[in-house]
């Protein structure tokens, strides 16, 4: 049952990096959302990524819980560079605007995809918070303009049944994740990774979650597939694949939809025109 269900899972996350939809360029930028909103308590508790295109500017906007930036660093700033909407020592700063430059070299220092950003912040009554982000180099449509850091206060946790008597809370879920990534079902940077976290920080800021799985394009047989990961708290062995080919159908619904597990572990998708093949 265990091996079954891990087949499932990487096979929800395949679906959804192998299915494409043609959208006009225009179209798709018309719908891009303004910025995505992120309370202030879990922007300060967790690492939020921010994702950053090329010849596009991404935001991260203060304004709504009134606090100035005191100060700025980017680890590496050989990929990524900055501005602000009024000088640090003005006490006015109040936008970070981020930017993607072509790669430099700058002598002695090292370079990585995934960087981090540290934004020093104090609010009106003098109180200092330390914020932190991961700048991600993407490709594709945006998904939106940039992140505005919201005063919202969060209530109780949102749970979400995933199975008949299992009910798992957002942090379950987002543990689940983090399994998924250990486990190889997915890549740190694979753009479900993405839906996923923005799912979360939409749930975490009062959308309920089927909305918020909605507005990100996310299956919520994925969300509850994660959450019964999460609440295994352990992650899940890849089991070696069986010296035979197994045929399996995770949508019955659907009989032209069918799965085909060989012993090298490589997943075939048989119903699309143009097989693709990804090896786990």
């Amino acid at each position: 049952m265990k091996k079954l269900k891990t087949i499932l899972l990487a096979c929800a996350f395949s679906s959804l990096t192998t299915t494409a939809t043609v959208l006009s360029p225009l179209r798709t930028l018309a719908k891009t959302p303004a910025l995505r909103i992120i309370g202030q308590e879990a922007a300060v508790a967790n690492t939020t990524d921010v994702p950053v295109w090329s010849g596009r500017s991404t935001a991260i906007d203060f304004s709504q819980t009134n606090e100035v930036i005191t100060y700025i660093l980017i680890a590496d700033p050989s990929r990524t560079v900055y501005n602000t909407d009024a000088e640090l020592s003005s006490n006015q700063a109040k936008t970070v605007f981020l930017k993607v430059i072509k790669p430099l070299r700058f002598p002695g220092a090292t370079s990585t995809l995934i960087t981090n950003l540290s934004i020093k912040t104090r609010t009106p009554d003098g109180q200092q918070h330390l914020y932190t982000f991961n700048i991600v180099q993407s490709s594709g449509t945006p998904t939106y303009s940039g992140i505005s850091i919201s005063p919202i206060t969060p209530g109780v946790e949102q749970t979400w049944l995933v199975g008949s008597n299992q009910v798992a809370t957002l942090s379950d879920i987002e543990r689940g994740l983090q399994v998924a990534i250990a486990s190889g079902y997915t890549a740190n940077n694979d753009p479900v990774v993405f839906k996923v976290r923005e799912f979360l920080a939409l749930a975490r800021n009062t959308t309920p979650i089927p909305k918020a799985a909605q507005s990100v394009n996310l299956p919520l047989s994925v969300v509850s597939s994660l959450g019964q990961l999460g609440l295994e708290k352990s992650p899940i062995e890849v089991r070696e694949a069986p010296s035979h080919r197994t045929i399996l159908n995770p949508n019955p619904a659907n009989p032209n939809y069918y799965i085909q597990l060989t012993p090298s572990q490589t997943i075939v998708f048989p119903s699309y025109s143009n097989k693709k093949q990804l090896n786990r």
